[in-house]
C-alpha cells in the first residue's frame, strides 16, 4: 500500500458539502422551491484551515500570555476559522434575506446559529468526507 496516495491536505483543499438538516428532526432542510440548504466548507486538513488556526493560536497565544485562553476566546477563534474556510452555500436565506456568502456572513451565521456551525465543524473534521481520489 502507498501511503503517499492518501494526500489529505489535496483533499481537504476541494471542500466538502455540508447538506443542513434541522437541529431537532434531523430532516433535511429545504428552501421554499425544495432545494436543499448546503454549505461548501474547506476540510480541517486543508492548508487554509490550518493556516488560519495557526493564525488564531498565535492571537491567543500572545493575548493570554502564560495564562489559560478562556473557552469563549477559543470558540471565537473556531468560528473565525469557520468563517474563512467556508467556501460556498446555496439557499441560505436568514432573517427573510438571501445571504451572501462571505466571511462576514458566514460569521454572523456560526455565531448566531451554534447548531448550523456544529453541523458545518462535525464534517469539516470527518475524514471520510473527503473526496480522495
Amino acid at each position: 500500500m502507498d501511503l503517499a496516495q492518501f494526500d489529505l491536505q489535496e483533499a481537504a483543499g476541494q471542500g466538502i458539502t455540508v447538506t443542513l438538516v434541522h437541529p431537532i428532526t434531523q430532516e433535511t432542510l429545504v428552501d421554499d422551491d425544495g432545494k436543499k440548504v448546503t454549505i461548501k466548507v474547506l476540510g480541517k486538513d486543508s492548508a487554509k484551515w490550518s493556516a488560519t488556526a495557526k493564525k488564531y493560536d498565535a492571537k491567543n497565544a500572545n493575548k493570554y500570555r502564560n495564562k489559560k485562553v478562556p473557552t469563549a476566546a477559543l470558540e471565537n477563534s473556531l468560528m473565525n476559522i469557520l468563517a474563512e474556510c467556508t467556501i460556498s452555500w446555496t439557499n441560505v436565506i436568514y432573517d427573510e434575506k438571501v445571504l451572501k456568502c462571505d466571511s462576514k456572513n458566514a460569521l454572523m451565521l456560526y455565531q448566531n446559529r451554534g447548531w448550523v456551525a456544529e453541523q458545518v465543524i462535525e464534517a469539516a473534521a470527518e475524514r471520510a468526507n473527503y473526496n480522495l481520489k
